[in-house]
């Protein structure tokens, strides 16, 4: 990756580039530590270390209770996140990255709101969440609880996939079916890196068959005309969804 690419990329994070959730395992074990990286770029291409401002984690756990984890150092391009495992179950990590950007009048990107930049042509509030669902324990075959995010992916059942499952998904926006989004998905596996688009349907859902083993990423983005005065015009919105499948 090169620096110039970089440097794009940091400037407009909610339009070429987003964070995501990796496990470092396809399942945890009970009352044993798991760790989770946290990644930045585009379509699970890594663009080096997301600065830490405005970044929030937490999980989710099989109970259903939410708690907030701590980021710490990793490797050059991601942040680790540690946490304990003390029961069998899906637990739901959950990472929201929030600013403020605008473009000006030569179509550059510059970090900052209207107070700042008062003849910017827009200004953008952006918001992205990043999911990844964490089975512990063997043989999980369940529907894993929702992380209440604005913009979020609902798996309406989830296990340790392999190659050839059907994967039924819904994308929501504040708890409604989101029709007619556009969906991201990539995969990098034995096959190669592959990229592709489709579309929600009426009731926001869509269905992957997971032909290939390898890595997977679900990316969904959302705008809204929602501004507060002298500060920016729209909130956008992203949700991304990480998970493993197997052979």
């Amino acid at each position: 990756m090169s620096q110039n690419q970089n440097a794009v990329w940091r400037d407009t994070p909610d339009l070429v580039a987003e964070v995501w959730l990796e496990l470092t395992s396809n399942h945890g074990h009970e009352g044993k530590d798991f760790e989770v990286h946290l990644k930045w770029g585009h379509n699970m291409q890594t663009g080096g270390l997301v600065h830490k401002e405005g970044i929030k984690t937490w999980l989710v756990t099989p109970a259903g209770e939410a708690r907030e984890i701590v980021l710490a150092p990793g490797g050059p391009d991601f942040y680790a996140l540690n946490f304990l495992t003390p029961v069998d179950g899906f637990y739901h990590v959950v990472t929201i990255n929030s600013g403020n950007y605008v473009m000006d009048q030569e179509g550059k990107y510059l970090p900052g709101t209207r107070k700042e930049h008062p003849d910017a042509d827009q200004a953008i509030f952006y918001n992205q969440y990043a999911q990844v669902i964490l089975p512990v324990g063997h043989g999980l075959e369940d529907v894993p609880g929702k992380a209440n995010m604005p913009l979020e992916i609902i798996a309406h059942l989830w296990k340790q996939w392999r190659a050839g499952d059907e994967i039924n998904l819904q994308v929501q926006f504040r708890g409604e079916p989101l029709a007619g989004a556009t969906v991201d998905f990539v995969c990098k596996g034995p096959g190669g890196y592959q990229n592709w688009q489709e579309m929600t349907g009426a009731n926001g859902e869509i269905t992957l068959i997971a032909r290939d083993p390898g890595y997977y990423l679900i990316v969904v983005r959302h705008r809204v005309p929602e501004g507060e005065e002298g500060v920016y015009d729209e909130r956008s919105f992203t949700v991304t969804l990480w998970f493993m499948v197997t052979k």
